[in-house]
């Protein structure tokens, strides 16, 4: 553990990296004590008791209470969610049995009013989320059906709304603020004595996560308002949900982050009103180059492509402009047809094979929409396509920084080949 007076260092890019190495507990402020992981937990430790915030996957609980216990004995009276993530609020089992063995009363679990509403869709879609986490934490996190499969949901037995006090911990008052962001059920944690705020994933070190292809609406706009909010009470230190902690700079990065997000929210609405439709808003929305450029913003979670999409969603129905697709028939149909003008699959495969050589990313995009004319299509040639768009699909995960977007190629790669070779 290191102590109170250790400088504390600006969370760069490369701190989304550093905090999936388990490290032990570091005290950053007196009584706030940071424990990096997958999805980092802060203890909090007052007079009176101890609070946990975000005690992360199922299997990180142990570790947080190995942590709790070498810093003190006193009772947990708090398990405070910054959101219902499973990588943020189901360590809690661990915390719980360890109340239960020393004879303590069992904490209060503190979360938005919303929280609750997440584990009973969690629970109701469960097998669903089970794959997708399998796809998006490939890499770096357990399989999702093993999370899933070990999830045991501890809702909120303290549920607010807006704002809560909490002064069960004695000479360390603590503050749970709600803003809409990357869920709706998002709580940013104040502790003013030590002037630290606990951002959640409202901080992950990178462009912010707001839209993942498999996620429900995150709202970007409001993520920039709770930046600002943060920003207005001065913060010494904002500790990150992945990532790092923010210390001289942590103002600077709150306020570029929140115009990051107001210019994507603003010059989508801007397109729309003027007609343009998805297609040409997607490939044409980045950031300006002077925010693009920020070390604060780097695509190393979310990426830009992600957030224009999930704005999108939020302001538009699902027709994007071509009548074609109101009632658009299968990838099947389409595919035979396209086969039989190119006298059969393997036009198609040589031309995607000389699209899959290429150093450009956007040939090599094109070359995975040819291989699907010819998996859709069926045929002598499947095996082979199959292959090669695993091929294609491993060298498009390779040129992601997204964390979210390399995870799910990779994983699409994997399961190309597996179709291939029992197709």
């Amino acid at each position: 553990m290191t102590s109170a007076t250790d400088p504390i260092q600006n969370a760069g890019p490369e701190a989304l990296g550093e905090s999936r190495v388990e490290q032990e507990a570091r005290e950053i402020a007196p009584g706030v004590f940071f424990l990096a992981g997958f999805g980092n937990t802060t203890i909090l430790i007052g007079s009176e008791g101890a609070a946990i915030v975000d005690p992360g996957l199922f299997t990180n609980g142990p570790r947080v209470v190995r942590e709790l216990r070498h810093l003190t004995d006193l009772p947990v009276r708090y398990v405070i969610y910054t959101h219902g993530h499973y990588d943020h609020a189901f360590g809690t089992p661990a915390i719980m049995e360890d109340a239960a063995a020393r004879g303590h009363d069992a904490p209060d679990i503190v979360g938005h009013v919303n929280v609750a509403k997440r584990f009973e869709r969690y629970a109701k879609t469960s097998g669903h989320l089970a794959g997708t986490f399998d796809a998006q934490f490939a890499i770096w996190g357990p399989g999702g059906g093993d999370v899933v499969r070990n999830a045991k949901y501890f809702p909120p037995t303290i549920a607010y709304e807006d704002r809560l006090l909490l002064d069960g911990l004695g000479d360390l008052p603590v503050e749970c603020r709600h803003g809409l962001g990357e869920t709706d059920d998002h709580t940013w944690v104040w502790v003013p004595g030590a002037r630290v705020i606990v951002g959640g994933d409202f901080i992950v070190s990178s462009l912010p996560n707001a839209g993942t292809p498999f996620r429900v609406q995150r709202y970007v706009l409001e993520w920039a308002e709770a930046l600002e909010e943060m920003a207005s009470v001065e913060p010494l230190s904002v500790i990150s949900g992945h990532g790092g902690i923010f210390g001289d700079h942590a103002q600077e990065m709150l306020l570029t982050t929140s115009t990051a997000l107001r210019y994507l929210d603003g010059e989508v609405v801007r397109r729309l009103n003027e007609g343009q439709w998805q297609e040409q808003i997607l490939a044409e929305v980045e950031l300006p180059e002077e925010l693009a450029a920020s070390s604060y913003l780097q695509p190393l979670y979310g990426c830009t492509a992600f957030a224009v999409r999930d704005i999108m969603r939020r302001y538009m129905g699902w027709y994007d402009g071509n009548p074609s697709m109101i009632f658009p028939s299968s990838r099947a149909d389409v595919a035979t047809e396209v086969v039989a003008l190119t006298g059969g699959t393997a036009p198609v495969m040589e031309r995607a094979r000389v699209l899959g050589a290429s150093e450009e990313t956007a040939e090599i995009q094109r070359a995975l929409h040819l291989v699907d004319f010819v998996i859709f299509n069926g045929g002598e040639q499947v095996d082979e396509a199959h292959a090669l768009k695993a091929e294609l699909l491993d060298i498009r995960s390779k040129r992601e920084r997204s964390f979210v977007a390399h995870n799910i190629l990779a994983s699409a790669a994997v399961i190309e080949r597996e179709s291939g070779a029992t197709a």
